[in-house]
């Protein structure tokens, strides 16, 4: 991985925003279309912290699929993963059962050392 990058996860269920929410960050933009994604999709973003005295971060952003049917996929974009992002939808009790569930125990199962896993 590139120095100063940061590699970002965000899992959850198929359709809570994952990929709106990266749209929001990364574009600034809000797409309604609500088109799920396939496996995964890959986005970068580079931001200067001037209080870092400058310093860059690049961002590197992973939209993993939420389909049960692409789960077993996600667990090799946990490699070298900095930080992960659980996702669910406030209007549906089923996608938070599932954070909880099933999402955050794969994470605490496959994720790296080096992340917090306190839910």
């Amino acid at each position: 991985m590139k120095e100063n990058a940061c590699k970002i996860v965000l899992l959850g269920e198929s359709g809570v925003g994952k990929t709106c929410i990266i749209n929001r960050f990364v574009n600034n933009q809000f797409d309604e279309s609500g088109i799920s994604t396939i496996v995964a999709t890959f986005t970068e973003k580079i931001m200067t912290f001037e209080k870092l005295n400058g310093k860059s971060i690049n961002f590197q952003i992973w939209d993993t699929a939420g389909q049960e049917k692409y789960r077993s996929l996600n667990k090799i974009f946990y490699e070298k993963t900095e930080a992960a992002i659980l996702v669910y939808d406030i209007t549906n009790k089923q996608s938070f059962e599932e954070v909880q569930n099933y999402w955050y125990k794969q994470l605490k199962e496959q994720a790296p050392e080096n992340i917090s896993k306190k839910l």
